[in-house]
């Protein structure tokens, strides 16, 4: 394998993004589709997968303080341009979110919720002499179909295969051996990406440990370790670390996150545990790099099973990857990675989604400490045996199983989620 395959591979899941990319993805699609038009849109109309709805609905907006889908798409209105990013948010001004909220109080935006795992959002915005349409897919940013005034402008296929959309590299055909191997032979200077996403999303972190944004998780652990009431070990430092970053990225803070596979808390989950797990133990820096590579490739390779959007949380399969991260930087082998995988699904995979808000850094820091847990579990030779509940005798095998259990078995749980949202009272 050519490695610097891979290295592409994974960069191209990382990006970027002020905010919770779910609302940042409604306010980028409706920010492109406005642009298309000459004049002001009069009617906007934006259908979104309840997995989309899911994880836009509580989570607050950087720079507007507030949450919500409809001022998410108002914001995308007012800063109507073809050239915004998963950074988009990163624009508000205060004159920008006052126009916003005066134009919720109109009957100007409509939006439809369908029942879909997938991210999907398109968008129509009209006005007395044009319309535009696009449509959002299969990734936050990736735009599969544009249209003007009835002249299609882009229409590319959605039902590519895993390979075309890596070109030719499709994570499935590898196995964790493979994974291993690559992290071994990796060139370290060639992971200098990951060492940017380290940074940026430490950066985060350092943010969060200022005072208690969202529900304060992370502060909150750092008070109890200080009073002694916690200890201050591996698994309490990278728990209360991730913790203080999804605080801070939750309750809208305003700085940027490195994503992973489409969601800022798994570039958290995927890329902090191993790299304050490493700084705690004095890991060589070049060892620390190259577990990070191989617990991404073993991200990368459950996430595509189970799915980008999923009724499963994405900080479980994202703390599986780490935990094998921390064992390669203990000497673990093959065995022992794949043992802190299996660890890892059976004792947190439960866990299911119920949309981003500040309560995420609670999912967050329990599987980031679990990570450093099931390490540590694997290195002493005590991993779950495959004659418990849905383990395999390989991980490989195991997320296929999970990814039944997400796709069948909780197939339903998005729009009861939705639909408790929607009718509860507080």
């Amino acid at each position: 394998m050519d490695l610097s395959t891979v290295y592409q591979a994974i960069q191209s899941e990382m990006q970027p993004s002020m905010g919770c990319t779910e609302p940042v993805a409604i306010g980028l699609a409706v920010s492109r589709t406005c642009a298309m038009l000459q004049q002001p849109a009069e009617k906007l109309s934006v259908c979104i997968s309840s997995n989309i709805f899911k994880n836009a609905y509580s989570v607050m907006i950087p720079n507007a303080n507030e949450a919500g889908i409809c001022l998410a798409c108002a914001l995308g209105y007012v800063l109507a341009s073809p050239d915004h990013t998963m950074e988009i948010f990163s624009h508000i001004t205060p004159s920008d979110l006052k126009k916003a909220k005066e134009l919720l109080a109109t009957d100007l935006i409509e939006v439809e919720v369908i029942k879909s795992s997938e991210v999907y959002i398109a968008c129509t915005a009209s006005n007395k002499t044009e319309t535009a349409k696009t449509i959002t897919e299969k990734s936050h940013d990736h735009l599969t179909y544009k249209e003007k005034n009835g002249v299609v402008l882009l229409e590319e296929k959605t039902d590519i295969t895993a390979a075309e959309q890596t070109k030719g590299f499709d994570i499935t055909a590898y196995t964790f051996s493979d994974f291993l191997s690559w992290a071994n032979d990796a060139d370290v200077n060639d992971l200098q990406f990951i060492q940017e996403g380290i940074d940026m999303n430490l950066a985060i972190a350092k943010l969060g440990f200022g005072k208690k944004y969202a529900m304060g998780i992370g502060p909150s652990l750092q008070e109890l370790v200080e009073k002694q009431i916690l200890g201050n070990d591996v698994a309490s430092t990278v728990r209360r670390t991730i913790a203080a970053a999804c605080d801070f990225r939750m309750s809208g803070g305003s700085g940027s996150v490195m994503t992973y596979l489409g969601s800022g808390n798994q570039g958290i989950e995927t890329l902090l545990p191993a790299a304050v797990a490493g700084q705690y133990m004095n890991i060589p820096k070049e060892k620390i790099l190259r577990s990070e590579l191989l617990g991404m490739l073993i991200t990368m390779y459950l996430k595509k099973f189970v799915g980008r959007l999923s009724p499963i949380c994405g900080a479980t399969l994202a703390g599986a990857g780490s935990s094998a991260a921390i064992v390669y930087q203990l000497g673990g082998g093959l065995e022992q990675i794949s043992g802190a995988v299996q660890n890892m699904m059976g004792s947190v995979a439960g866990i299911f989604c119920d949309g981003a808000k500040g309560g995420c850094a609670l999912k967050l820091a329990v599987c980031a400490s679990e990570a450093v847990h099931c390490a540590l579990y694997a290195m002493e030779g005590s991993i779950i045996q495959p004659t418990d509940g849905f383990i395999a005798p390989a991980p490989e095998d195991t997320v296929k199983y999970l990814a039944k259990l997400s796709h069948e078995g909780l197939s339903d749980v998005d729009m009861k989620v939705i639909e408790i949202m929607q009718n509860k009272k507080c």
